[in-house]
């Protein structure tokens, strides 16, 4: 028999979110805003076709129909929002350890952590795909970098939840 979060004995999350973590996260926010504007902005100048793929090298290897930038566009956004929702609600987390009602809200303050700092790598690479896209080659390293910034967070994300959980 499983249990929803709702049902656990999670206690309700109680601290107060720092700036900073509140700065990122409306940074992050603004940012996919602002790159979903870019790009629909842009829309009606793109050529019939546009990159779709991009080699490790950041140079386009395949393509695809003008409309697929939208495509692009919808995804990112979404994504960017849901995690957004989703960085304010820790307690709902499938954390990799046990949250007890002493170690709750630490795990719940660096599981949130950890979110926003995903969603910015995410931004970070929204932002590079649509360079590439709409600027051609040359953007591909702020893809990587945002990568970088995506897996570290989550490999630190996780240390520093299994330290909270202790």
């Amino acid at each position: 028999m499983t249990t929803s979060v709702t049902d656990s004995p999670r206690p309700a999350r109680s601290y107060a979110t720092g700036p900073a973590t509140r700065g990122l996260r409306l940074l992050s926010l603004l940012a996919a805003l602002a790159i979903t504007a870019w790009i629909l902005v842009r829309y009606t100048s793109l050529p019939p076709t546009v990159p779709t793929h991009f080699d490790v090298r950041g140079q386009a290897d395949d393509w695809g129909p003008t409309w697929s930038v939208l495509v692009l566009a919808a995804v990112m956004l979404l994504l960017s929002l849901g995690l957004v929702a989703l960085s304010a609600h820790p307690r709902v987390f499938n954390y990799p350890l046990e949250v007890t009602a002493r170690t709750a809200q630490s795990v719940y303050r660096e599981g949130e952590r950890m979110m926003v700092a995903v969603l910015a790598g995410v931004q970070l690479i929204y932002l590079g795909i649509a360079l590439s896209i709409l600027d051609g080659p040359g953007s591909g390293v702020l893809t990587w970098i945002g990568m970088a910034v995506l897996l570290g967070s989550v490999v630190i994300g996780i240390i520093r939840l299994v330290r909270a959980g202790r």
